[in-house]
């Protein structure tokens, strides 16, 4: 016979580590070698008292806001001595990615607006274009995260992020912690509420020219606070720009891996459809993260792919091996961020 009173008390779950999300802090009040640490003791040890060390704490301490079933516990840390100007500091980090490229999101311990116009610059330039693709520049594309008290900077890169905060509380960081441990999956950085984080006094006209500069910040509508809007300094979304990134990386992760584990690709219909495999398998993955969208009738993704024959090639090309190109188009999956309803109570339904 079952009990009248039944009682049930469990732990819960220890949060799940976020995969995939390469974070690097840059200290700027001493010199230390880049290292990887994956808990708040380590980094205090080597950052007691500094900013990073806050930064770190403010990304690591979201288990109770965030809406992902994982949290981030993995970041990398550099230290530098003291700069002597924004451009010095950008020189510092290039000769930094000679020694460890193998970072994607960037947060430093400077706020000044020339710091942030520098780095923001400096972030721009990390994507090459097609022409330094083609002569060898490898691709190692940065995003920048800035937190500025100054309520009038402008930026207007690509592939930086700037939030308005007037404390000394790690507003950017805790957003990155708060939503970063999504990744790759692509969700709005829009409507989330970093933990921790107070909401700065703003005037409803300091909102509209936050908003107009494409910089972010905690804002309340009917006492719901959540971060405004999610976007990047050029007005990109940052979901978007976070996708097309992924994408990027996926389809030349994937060629490398099928050009190193083929014995040969033949230069033929057949070995150029082997080769495009690497882009199909791309997309589909990014179908599954909700970058591109899917059809709501077949429910496949919805992406063009043009996979060249053998007759398109040229002789150049068949001699150089090269094949031709692949093209491919898709439609980005988006997000609602805005929401009108209209409706009217009626005493009757009847006409």
């Amino acid at each position: 016979m079952p009990k009248d009173v039944v009682v049930v008390v469990r732990l819960d779950d220890k949060p799940k580590e976020a995969q995939g999300l390469d974070i690097l802090l840059v200290s700027t009040e001493g010199e230390k070698a880049v290292k990887e640490y994956q808990s708040l003791e380590e980094i205090s040890t080597d950052y007691s008292g500094k900013i990073v060390e806050k930064m770190a704490q403010a990304i690591f301490d979201q288990g109770k806001t965030t809406l992902a079933d994982s949290l981030i516990r993995k970041i990398k840390i550099v230290g530098m001595e003291a700069p002597e100007s924004a451009s010095a500091m950008v020189e510092s980090l290039k000769a930094l990615q000679q020694q460890d490229d193998d970072w994607y999101l960037i947060m430093t311990d400077k706020k000044e607006d020339e710091y942030i116009k520098a780095l923001a610059e400096w972030a721009e330039a990390t994507e090459p274009t097609e022409a330094e693709l083609g002569a060898g520049v490898e691709d190692h594309r940065k995003l920048y995260f800035a937190q500025t008290a100054n309520k009038t900077l402008e930026v207007t890169n690509r592939r930086s992020i700037i939030v308005y905060h007037p404390d000394e509380e790690e507003a950017a960081a805790a957003w990155v912690g708060n939503v970063g441990p999504f990744y790759p999956e692509s969700v709005t950085w829009k409507f989330k509420r970093p933990q921790d984080i107070t909401l700065p006094a703003l005037t409803e006209a300091e909102r509209e020219d936050l908003e107009e500069a494409n910089v972010n910040f905690l804002t309340a509508e009917y006492k719901r606070e959540y971060m405004k809007n999610g976007v990047c300094a050029d007005g990109e979304w940052i979901d978007s720009q976070m996708g097309a990134d992924y994408i990027a990386l996926t389809i030349r992760n994937n060629l490398y891996d099928l050009l190193l584990s083929s014995p040969k690709i033949p230069y033929t219909d057949q070995g150029f459809v082997q080769v495009s495999s690497a882009v199909f398998s791309a997309l589909n993955e990014a179908v599954e993260l909700g970058i591109i969208a899917t059809d709501p009738e077949s429910n496949r993704g919805q992406y063009e792919v043009v996979v060249p024959t053998r007759a398109d090639a040229t002789d150049d090309q068949a001699r150089a091996r090269e094949m031709p190109e692949i093209t491919w188009q898709a439609q980005l999956e988006g997000a609602v961020h805005r929401v009108k309803v209209s409706g009217v109570l009626k005493a009757t339904m009847t006409e």
